[in-house]
């Protein structure tokens, strides 16, 4: 029954409190990747809890879930977008991985979702860019960070449709809010292609680039 297996998705993660690492890892690790491959209703429960499971496994056998979350990408129902959602949201995670981990394997992820067809995917996205660069930043990994910062500046600033340049100037926006990263870094290679945004034909983006340059 997809109902049982959906209501312990959902808490695999406080039985695993309780059974402690040893036990989760021999029982329960096993039922999890089960619910990876289940049903769209049963893996979003998985999803939602990724963190409060990953965060007690051993740091070996935690990092082999990272191939697996591209996988959450795709969904029984191409319309199914909180899946996406859900994993934009997956900030928390950042801090369980090293910093290249999260350059390999998170960064991906968030520049797609940040191209996501629903706002609401796009808006939680930007905060998932914010928190990579800062997690690089602070590790010292300053060019590992501009190589996604260039990423984001051809994808986004130099993108055809206005909703990939309007990410962009969200995404400025939150970093200098946010202060994820040096003020001269972005003062020398995000402020430029910002400024060059001030005069889009649309009007949506010129204003959100007057925001991030007031923030700024």
């Amino acid at each position: 029954q997809w109902k049982v297996r959906r209501t312990l998705a959902f808490s695999i993660h406080e039985l695993a409190v309780i059974l402690g690492d040893q036990l989760t890892a021999a029982d329960l690790v096993p039922i999890f990747n089960g619910f990876l491959k289940d049903l769209d209703e049963v893996r979003i429960g998985v999803l939602k809890h990724l963190y409060d499971f990953l965060k007690l496994l051993h740091a070996d056998k935690r990092r082999e879930y990272l191939y697996q979350l591209q996988e959450f990408m795709v969904t029984d129902n191409s319309r199914n977008w909180r899946f996406r959602y859900e994993l934009a949201q997956l900030i928390l995670i950042i801090e369980l991985y090293s910093h290249y981990d999260v350059y390999d394997y998170l960064r991906e992820i968030a520049l797609t979702l940040c191209s996501d067809k629903v706002s609401e995917v796009r808006w939680i996205s930007y905060k998932l860019v914010v928190e990579i660069l800062q997690k690089l930043y602070a590790c010292g990994a300053d060019e590992l960070g501009l190589n996604f910062i260039n990423e984001l500046t051809v994808r986004f600033c130099h993108c055809p449709k206005w909703v990939g340049r309007q990410a962009f100037a969200f995404i400025c926006q939150a970093i200098v809010e946010e202060d994820c990263m040096p003020m001269e870094q972005f003062s020398q290679h995000l402020l430029p292609s910002l400024l060059s945004l001030s005069s889009d034909p649309v009007a949506n983006v010129r204003v959100l680039v007057a925001k991030a340059l007031r923030q700024s």
